[in-house]
């Protein structure tokens, strides 16, 4: 496999091998996470897709002296096997139940040194690999300077776009107010500060936004809030303009991040408690803290959890931004309709008209992610991305998968739906109605205080598993307000409590491959429903027909009939206003009642 200019994939890892040597390692760690331990990255971090082809947003490769493996999740077990030179790179599956640890564990040998550059990795990461790899006497050795940056001749520069004021009129809180309550946080578990190195929990903390990252409006930096809530904000310089300076105010500091090391060390050697969040935190930062005579406090980002309880005013504009955003989904699929069924169009020219559709949105900024435009059976792959060399035309005979979302001032949107291109065959009408009777169950239930998203998962996968079916991705993840598309800190998974203001996704699915797949999202709010018992619901905000023609109305009862008429009810009042005439009479037919004969 190789580019169209530049080294072959051969010459690549060739070159690292002889690096790996030269730092006495026999095996090297590549992450797809960046310094900031993020989905999304910036050009310059794109170490795993550079080495291997492998483009999925989750994943690591790992290098030994005469092959290579990538390991990813489920959402990418198709993708791994196209992207992905059989003769250079195994492709390996892993999953809760099948860690990457454990084929390490199977299959390196006893005592090899693995190296890891311990800018990307966190210090739970490596703590449950040396865990994991200690029966084997398998020793893991950080390595200074990037192995992979070292043979990268052509790296990107570093991002050096401008931070931007996000106005308290969006933000919905004052930034010193923020600090102040996360000051009382740090106090009380006997710290003195905390190190953020989130890039969103800093640009939620001092209410500001950047363009560092695709997709994701922040930028890339660290700080350190302090138990009086004054902070040590290590980004650029140059890259801060006065009106962010005037913004922040005196009780911010800025540093380069040349000066972050000498600012860690004086903090540690005055024996300092210092909170870090070590499933977020890389490792480097722990080794220089301790070294150095500081007091780590091991704690989770206390932004996490505030940032995940959307306040009035942040709801207001999210809901905003679902309107606008519906609109322009309307746009879209009335066009699929009127072009799609002749095999007029591509996947990629479906890509490019949606981005088109949301662009004439006013406020309108990025797209939340690349759109996942599927036709047939690229729909089966859970985070297709179409190209030049995979770019199916879109015919009668199969179902449309589009994934996409976009980000607006003051709002994130992540949307899918699923569409039937000509007649839908009646295995296609029971897979999809299967996977819609699990999204109203998630949508409609009512929990009592302290469910958790784990304890609401199983509705989404029941219909389907009645029918010996299953999706293995999960059911819903947090969304940001105007953040990141993905956010910790809410979901349908794990521990975590669910709680009023939380911004959730609903995304079951079925996934067939080789021939088709199916997914239903909406995203929606926690909310109260005044109930003492059942004390919880959830507000769907996303504003999207649901398509009528791959509904089996013998599978629906009258509860989930009632649930999706009162749903597209919704959705034509409140996009209809901002609709043509030829638009408004689509989305009228798209959302007319339905009831069993």
């Amino acid at each position: 496999m190789t580019e169209k200019t530049g080294k072959s994939s051969t010459e690549k890892l060739q070159q690292l091998r002889d690096h790996m040597q030269k730092s006495g390692v026999d095996v090297y760690l590549v992450p797809r996470a960046d310094e900031w331990q993020g989905e999304y990255v910036p050009a310059r971090a794109e170490r795993l897709s550079w080495l291997s082809g492998f483009t999925g947003s989750a994943g690591m490769a790992l290098v030994e002296k005469s092959k290579a493996a990538v390991f990813s999740d489920s959402r990418y077990t198709e993708q791994m096997k196209v992207e992905l030179d059989p003769a250079l790179f195994e492709a390996v599956e892993y999953s809760r139940a099948y860690k990457m640890s454990d084929w390490m564990a199977e299959h390196l040998p006893e005592g090899v040194r693995i190296g890891y550059d311990p800018r990307l990795h966190t210090v739970s990461e490596i703590k449950a690999l040396e865990k994991a790899l200690e029966e084997k006497q398998i020793t893991l050795v950080p390595v200074d300077g990037n192995l992979v940056d070292a043979v990268w001749d052509d790296q990107p520069e570093h991002p050096d776009d401008k931070v931007v004021v996000y106005p308290e009129a969006y933000a919905g809180q004052a930034s010193g107010d923020k600090r102040l309550e996360i000051a009382t946080e740090i106090s009380e578990a006997g710290a003195d500060a905390v190190l953020l190195t989130t890039p969103e929990s800093i640009a939620w903390l001092l209410n500001v936004r950047g363009n560092d990252v695709p997709h994701v409006p922040v930028p890339l930096s660290y700080a350190l809030l302090h138990k009086d809530g004054s902070v040590d904000w290590f980004v650029p310089p140059e890259k801060v303009r006065d009106e962010v300076r005037r913004h922040i105010g005196a009780h911010i500091q800025i540093h380069a991040f040349e000066d972050m090391a000498d600012r860690l060390q004086a903090l540690a050697q005055r024996k300092a408690g210092i909170m870090i969040d070590e499933s977020q935190t890389a490792i480097w930062f722990q080794t220089l803290l301790q070294d150095g005579g500081a007091n780590i406090i091991a704690a989770p980002d206390p932004v996490v959890p505030r940032k995940a309880i959307k306040n009035e005013t942040e709801q207001k504009y999210i809901r905003e931004a679902h309107v606008k955003d519906g609109v322009a989904l309307v746009k879209f699929w009335k066009w699929i309709d009127e072009h799609a069924e002749n095999g007029g169009i591509t996947e990629l020219d479906a890509v490019a008209k949606l981005r088109g559709y949301r662009e004439q949105q006013d406020g309108f900024q990025d797209c939340s992610f690349d759109a996942i435009v599927g036709w047939a059976d690229h729909g089966a792959v859970v985070h297709y991305r179409a190209d030049e060399k995979q770019n199916k035309t879109i015919t009668s005979g199969s179902l449309l998968l589009v994934d996409s979302g976009g980000q607006y001032l003051g709002g994130t949107t992540d949307n899918t739906r699923t569409r039937a291109i000509g007649t839908p065959s009646s295995h296609m009408k029971e897979m999809f109605t299967r996977v819609l009777k699990g999204h109203i169950a998630v949508a409609d239930g009512k929990f009592p205080e302290g469910t958790t998203g784990r304890d609401v998962d199983f509705l989404a996968h029941q219909f389907l598993r009645k029918a010996i079916k299953d999706f293995g991705h999960g059911t819903g993840h947090g969304v940001g307000s105007y953040l990141s598309v993905h956010e910790d800190g809410a979901g349908l998974y794990g521990d975590i409590r669910l709680k009023p203001g939380m911004l959730i996704s609903n995304e079951p699915g079925y996934y067939e491959a080789g021939a088709f797949g199916i997914r239903i999202e909406n995203l929606v709010f926690v909310a109260e429903t005044g109930d003492k018992a059942l004390k919880y619901q959830f507000n769907t905000v996303s504003l999207t027909p649901i398509d009528q023609k791959l509904i089996d109305l013998d599978l629906l009862d009258k509860d989930e009939i009632n649930w999706l008429n009162a749903y597209h009810k919704d959705v034509y009042e409140k996009l209809s206003p901002h609709l043509d005439t030829e638009e408004k009479a689509w989305l009228k037919k798209e959302t007319a009642p339905i009831h069993k004969p």
